[in-house]
């Protein structure tokens, strides 16, 4: 996935050119931005020559 794109990817349906012909409505990693935003978890897209790495992190709960 190209380093501009990545950011795009989070937002609500939206799909890269190449992947429109396939099924899917492009919500997929803009759930997961969501989610990640509610529980205060970093979300990172990073390349993975080829492919991409997508990491959430989340703070570990105090006890």
């Amino acid at each position: 996935m190209p380093q501009g794109e990545r950011a795009r990817v989070l937002q609500r349906l939206y799909r890269l050119d190449r992947s429109r012909a396939t099924p899917g409505s492009g919500l997929g990693l803009s759930l997961v931005a969501v989610i990640a935003d509610l529980h205060d978890a970093t979300l990172t897209l990073s390349d993975n020559a080829p492919g991409l790495v997508v990491s959430l992190r989340m703070a570990a709960l105090k006890q």
